[in-house]
């Protein structure tokens, strides 16, 4: 089931039409992340869909696919863009875990691009998907990012973030936290 969720979800964000995306990857001593992400406008305001994996030296591993609105808020030239859209999250881990899960969250992202500080951009997203979309070991699935990115060139970010991943599982109702920690990273824009 783990194989078929990742296959499934590369092959639909790969068909996705697109005319502009973006490679987003980061890590820190204990986990790694690695996305690629197509608009289908190079617009603020367009469709975005977004396939990842990452993998933690607790040996978890979560695919996700998922696929947003993203657009500027409010007046146009607003320092502020926002997205909301879904996306599936598939987990794997071994070990004293043992999950096998996918859920269906729902969430949102921001990104604020600060008019007096040129090349900085702050944001994140979170996710959430209750019990009712949860299914296999998990109850609820909550997936949490932010960042500080800076624009080294025009079409090159680095960033600092943050990434935190629960799941409370169905059998204990405990809450485990699946990945959790401070990250490096870039994000590279291409045409």
């Amino acid at each position: 089931m783990r194989l078929h969720f990742l296959i499934a979800g590369v092959l639909l964000a790969v068909s996705t039409a697109s005319v502009a995306g973006a490679l987003d990857a980061n890590l820190n001593n204990d986990s790694a992340r690695l996305a690629l992400s197509w608009m289908t406008s190079p617009s603020p305001n367009s469709l975005e869909a977004e396939a990842a994996i990452y993998y933690n030296t607790d040996s978890v591993y979560v695919g996700t696919v998922g696929v947003r609105v993203v657009g500027e808020t409010g007046r146009q030239g607003n320092p502020l863009e926002a997205g909301v859209g879904g996306k599936l999250i598939g987990i794997t881990a071994n070990g004293d875990r043992n999950i096998d899960a996918f859920a269906l969250g729902l969430g949102f992202a921001v990104r604020y691009y600060p008019v007096t500080i040129n090349r900085l951009a702050i944001g994140g997203q979170l996710h959430y998907a209750p019990r009712i979309v949860s299914f296999g070991d998990v109850e609820n699935v909550f997936e949490g990012m932010a960042k500080i990115e800076y624009q080294v060139l025009p079409q090159a970010f680095a960033y600092l973030g943050y990434r935190l991943l629960k799941a409370e599982l169905g059998e204990s109702g405990r809450t485990e936290d699946l990945d959790e920690g401070v990250n490096v990273g870039m994000r590279i824009l291409f045409q």
